[in-house]
């Protein structure tokens, strides 16, 4: 009866050990889906300029992320706004916060501005990870900018010597894109794209940017300055009809006042066609957007269109090859039939 009864408690230990373990297990892999968290939010902001490297200027423009594949994968701008003569390249690694394990990440992507690197291997764990970028400027130009620091130093010694080694130059500047997980974008399908894929996809984001532009322009910006004009007239006016009732040093004031507002409508009206201009430049680079993504996308189905004749060529090139197969196999069939034919005939006469 003690053996039941210590039995049964040990199997209620066991099952209430068991099933403590797989809520400590399910709140720790799912804490960040429905615990509440309250410290500060660590992203590089969206669509601003990133400083910290010499010649480049980085504007962060996507960031996502895949679960099922730990993926993640950075969209960046990147400007060359410094004044050597050779663009630097840049190289990249990434790390998670309070983390010594650094993650593989590779530029996948690149155009004339637009960026995109992929982090691998990153678990659903994660909280804040950091994008480390790497600026590497040519050697030579480091060379000629580290001899003339030499040259305003009056050192000619060293000049004449020309030994300069790769300590004696700066080391390659380093600037850390950080993505915290209420920020980065869930994309369950996200993968690695072929080159035309990311050119397609960059081609849509510009678009999309260029249109967001163009409606704050016009939503935003003119209808502002459209206000200020009207609003400056009507103080115009109010002005206007007061100086009736002033004295002459009141009145010069107030030709003074109004002259500062004539000056203030012309700017704004200044500042309406440059934005009206600016409308202009961006409606014709959207085209120009979508004329390109139009080539892009007629490529693509001429792709497959020639691959579809391509198919279709093989196919019927093995048609013909059956269909003649068959016409011999046919051919020899009949010949064998009339051989024996002729064979039975031959019997048939000899008896």
């Amino acid at each position: 009866m003690k053996t039941k009864l210590n039995r049964g408690r040990e199997n209620k230990l066991f099952i209430s050990m068991m099933i403590a373990a797989v809520l400590t297990f399910g709140v720790f892999f799912t804490s960040k889906t429905w615990m509440y968290d309250d410290s500060a939010i660590a992203q590089t902001a969206f669509n601003e300029s990133i400083g910290g490297l010499n010649q480049t200027t980085l504007i962060l423009r996507d960031w996502e992320y895949n679960p099922k594949n730990e993926l993640m994968e950075v969209t960046l701008e990147r400007n060359h706004s410094g004044s050597d003569a050779v663009e630097p390249t840049l190289s990249f690694y990434a790390k998670e916060q309070n983390d010594s394990q650094k993650y593989h990440a590779e530029l996948v992507y690149q155009s004339d501005k637009n960026m995109v690197v992929q982090i691998e291997d990153v678990p659903e764990s994660f909280h804040v990870i950091g994008l480390f970028v790497t600026e590497h400027r040519d050697q030579n130009i480091l060379k000629q900018a580290y001899k003339k620091k030499l040259q305003n130093k009056g050192d000619e010694a060293a000049i004449a010597n020309q030994d300069i080694k790769e300590s004696d130059l700066p080391e390659p500047e380093e600037v850390i894109v950080v993505g915290d997980y209420r920020k980065i974008a869930i994309n369950k399908s996200l993968v690695t794209k072929t080159d035309k894929g990311y050119k397609k996809e960059n081609i849509i984001a510009d678009m999309e940017h260029t249109k967001q532009e163009i409606t704050t322009i016009i939503e935003e910006d003119i209808p502002f300055h459209e206000d200020l004009v009207t609003t400056l007239k009507k103080e115009k006016a109010s002005l206007k009809q007061n100086m009736r009732y002033e004295t002459k040093e009141e009145q010069a004031d107030t030709k003074r006042e109004l002259e500062q507002k004539d000056k203030a409508i012309n700017d704004a009206k200044n500042e309406i066609e440059k934005l009206k201009n600016k409308v202009k430049e961006l409606k014709e680079k959207y085209q120009n957007r979508e004329d390109k993504l139009n080539a892009l996308s007629k490529n693509k189905s001429e792709d497959k269109q020639q691959k579809n004749k391509k198919t279709d060529a093989n196919h019927t090139e093995k048609g013909k090859q059956a269909a003649s197969k068959n016409r011999q196999d046919d051919n020899k069939k009949t010949s064998d039939d009339e051989g024996k034919k002729k064979g039975n005939k031959a019997k048939k006469d000899g008896k």
